[in-house]
């Protein structure tokens, strides 16, 4: 685990900061903002929204809910647990850039969240314009979700659009 946030880390590489590199900040990217950008916004583009869209809704399609999916259980799917030695994922980190979490890529529709002490807490479930919406493990939306940060990662959002400081 460790190599691999390295390899990640934006404590040592600035241009996977948000508050290094303007591009993937979304202060200053209003591209990739949701609060000014309703294309990314579950709260404006029904689309994206889980309770408007029953499609990317894990209480209404199964294959995107890990507690009636086993292979995207990391209960059942151990490979997919970050206490696992032989984990590869992504890694969540806060305003700050220090480290809060573990991401897990369960399949191209589902991202696993897990707390720094790797505790499972929830998941994301794709929608559309590369985004995913935040679930409890209980699989209610949480009202959060993830927009693309304009290069490889992704910056969480509250339900009123509000970044969280938070980035992937």
């Amino acid at each position: 685990c460790q190599t691999g946030l390295q390899k990640h880390n934006p404590l040592i590489d600035f241009n996977l900061s948000p508050s290094h590199n303007d591009r993937i900040n979304p202060i200053s990217n209003p591209g990739i903002n949701p609060k000014y950008n309703w294309n990314v916004n579950p709260m404006h583009n029904d689309v994206l929204n889980p309770l408007k869209n029953p499609a990317i809704n894990p209480q209404s399609n199964p294959s995107l809910n890990p507690n009636e999916c086993q292979v995207l259980n990391p209960m059942f799917t151990t490979s997919l647990h970050p206490k696992n030695p032989s984990w590869a994922g992504i890694f969540l980190f806060d305003k700050d850039d220090k480290l809060i979490g573990f991401i897990s890529v369960a399949c191209q529709q589902v991202l696993l969240s897990f707390n720094a002490k790797g505790e499972w807490v929830g998941y994301f479930a794709r929608s559309s314009y590369g985004m995913f919406n935040e679930f409890g493990i209980d699989g209610k939306w949480t009202g959060r979700f993830l927009c693309p940060d304009s290069s490889e990662g992704y910056n969480l959002f509250s339900n009123d659009g509000e970044w969280t400081g938070e980035h992937i």
